[in-house]
Order: structure tokens, then sequence, then C-alpha cells
């Protein structure tokens, strides 16, 4: 079983034979810039994984990760990411769950803490720029956000719409990316939902103008639907009506790192003086990825930048990690300091490590993009 890959379209796309079948199991990988903790990372992007039904169960997507692990080191990515289809199946692979796709759901009428605001403006491909830079801008801070080097949606698109907010400085501050849902019955129509699918503000008057935005829409549409919250607590955090809110949280995306002393020497660290141990494991190794994901490394920080050693298989540490707690705790997912952590699978806390959860913070993560 031979996996061929070929440059495509931006990426790689990778096709599996079986059996005389040259289309056995296929994917999409696309190498992205990441935010990781004030750092821009190469991330590998896996996407469109399947195999035909008749296929199945022959080891087909165990072969295709192999050679996502070559391209990753070919590329230079030390992280690789994806929406899995079983979390359990691609934890076997060193994947973990790092972001989760959040929604809020209400009436636009539980907007009316902010007034009606009609001065957004509809974006065209004269606007790309602006809206690039303020994604960026957006993304700065929260783990995963891809960077953007030209918008991805169609600017004309008359389906999705994207509306520009502008300060009173005439300065850009944020955007709306969003579409509408009506059911027609009859000769009228009901239960009509704004979708927001991107919702980008650099300030809090920013994000007020966008709600004033989607009430513009009240009586026209009952409810809108806010996507992709995860990396935006701010979104919830402005609300008032909560009774009228409903909330979904939906286990959405999955992180390999690849090399973990790259992840280490790129992310940015605190002002602060530390210093910590950390022995990182992984259950299901291969020999390409042990030298790379196993092992003891020494990090002392100070001024934002740290100096990385390897130490040997027995020094002490601080703390002992399996790969995919590791990466849940470097990506600050739902991490809440050593207290939490001790309940979390494959770790062991040896001391307070305090300065590690100093570096690696409870932190936004999240995308807008399925890929």
């Amino acid at each position: 079983m031979k996996v061929m890959v070929e440059k495509r379209n931006g990426g790689f796309f990778l096709t599996q034979t079986a059996e005389g079948c040259s289309n056995a199991s296929r994917g999409f990988c696309t190498v992205r810039r990441a935010h990781l903790n004030g750092a821009l990372v190469n991330a590998l992007t896996v996407g469109g994984v399947g195999t035909e039904p008749e296929y199945r169960r022959m080891g087909l997507v165990r072969n295709f990760l192999a050679e996502v692990e070559k391209l990753a080191e070919r590329e230079d990515c030390p992280i690789t990411v994806l929406h899995p289809f079983s979390f359990a199946y691609y934890r076997k692979f060193g994947f973990e769950r790092v972001a989760d796709h959040r929604i809020l759901e209400m009436p636009i009428s539980a907007l009316d803490f902010v007034p009606r605001y009609e001065k957004l403006i509809r974006c065209t491909a004269a606007d790309a720029v602006q809206l690039d830079a303020l994604y960026n801008a957006f993304a700065k801070k929260r783990n995963l956000m891809f960077e953007r080097r030209g918008y991805p949606w169609p600017l004309e698109d008359t389906a999705k719409r994207i509306y520009l907010s502008r300060d009173e400085n005439g300065c850009a501050d944020g955007y709306i990316l969003y579409d509408i849902e009506n059911h027609l019955n009859v000769n009228h129509m009901e239960r009509g939902v704004l979708h927001v699918r991107e919702l980008v503000f650099t300030s809090p008057a920013a994000l007020d103008r966008l709600f004033g935005f989607m009430r513009m829409f009240d009586g026209e549409l009952e409810r809108v639907v806010l996507h992709n919250t995860a990396m935006a607590p701010e979104i919830e955090r402005r609300l008032r009506h909560y009774t009228h809110t409903g909330i979904t949280v939906m286990p959405d995306l999955m992180v390999r790192i690849n090399d973990v002393e790259k992840v280490l020497r790129a992310v940015q660290y605190p002002v602060e003086k530390g210093c910590f141990t950390v022995k990182v494991t992984e259950k299901d190794v291969t020999a390409f990825s042990a030298p790379k994901t196993c092992g003891v490394w020494c990090v002392e920080y100070e001024n934002g930048s740290a100096q990385v050693s390897r130490m040997g298989s027995d020094a002490s540490c601080d703390l002992a990690v399996e790969l995919q707690a590791f990466t849940q705790l470097v990506f600050g997912y739902e991490s809440t300091g050593a207290d939490v952590a001790r309940y979390m699978h494959g770790v062991e806390i040896m001391t307070d490590c305090a300065d590690f959860f100093r570096a690696f913070p409870n932190r936004h993560v999240g995308l807008f993009e399925h890929f």
C-alpha cells in the first residue's frame, strides 16, 4: 500500500492505493502559520481524510498519518492540526484536543443593551487588505488562529456578506461575516436566523457596533447564532440577557506536537524570571517521532525569551507528562494551574510547577476555518 503525494492548489494532495484501487484513501495538507503563545509557528493542517468503505480497517489511515509525519518534518512544521472524526482514534497517534467549536444563540431582541447601528460598510475586494490586518490583529493573542495573507472568502459573495466597522476617527476596528437562513411557509417567512460566521473586533466599542448592526435585522429575523466563539470569550462577557442565551460547546480541534524542543524554543515567555524542567513521553511512538517528542528539557526564561537545554533521560524534573497532556498544557486549553493539571491523564507533578504554569497559562484557543 503506497501513499502518493502530489503538490496541488498550494498544498499537498495525498492518495493511497490498495488492491489495485489507486484512490482507496485520500487527504489534503496545507502549511499555515499558527499563533502559539505570542509566536507564529508553521502548522501542517490535515483535512479531507477519507477511505472508501470496502478498504476500511486495513490500516490505510495509519499509513497516511505516517506520511503526514514525514511531510511535517520536510516542511518544518512543529505542530499538526486536524478536525477529528474520533478523538480516541487520533489520540493513538499523539493528537489531543486543544479547541472547541463554541456557539452562542439568542433572540436578536436580547441585544437591546446596545443601540442599533447602521453605519457599517459593505466590503468589496478593495477592503481585503484591511480585513487581513484586522483579522491578524485579533488573532495575535489567540492560540492556533492562522495568519492570513489574502482574505479567504469571495468579497462579492451574495450569500456570505462582510461589513466593516470604523471608529470615530474613520479607522477600521472590526468586521462581521454573516449569512441569513429564512424559511418560507405558504406566504410568509418564519424562524429567520442571522448566522454570524466571523466576528472580529479590536475594542469594546467595536464589538458594540457589531452587536448594534445585528439589531438592524430585528423584525426581519428572529434569532442570531454566533459561531466559532471559543477564541473570543469577550463576546459572552459583553452580553446581558443570559437567560435567553443558548451555549453549545462541541469538541473540535486536535493538535499533535511533532517537535517538543522546537515548540519550547519558539514560544514567547513571561518577563519575570523562571525555570522548569519537563519530561515528555509518548506511548505509541515511532522511530521517526521518538527523538523529537520524548525527552527531558530544562527551560530557563526571562524577558520573554528562554534558554532550552535537553537533559539526560534520568534527569530530575518538575513534571512528567505524556505528549497529549503536554500539548493541552502548552496551548493553555482549559488549563488553570497545577491543582487542575493533577487530574489530567498522563500528568505527574513533582513540585509546585509555578514557573511552568506562569509560562503556559489558560489561553483562548480556536479557529474560524474548517479544513
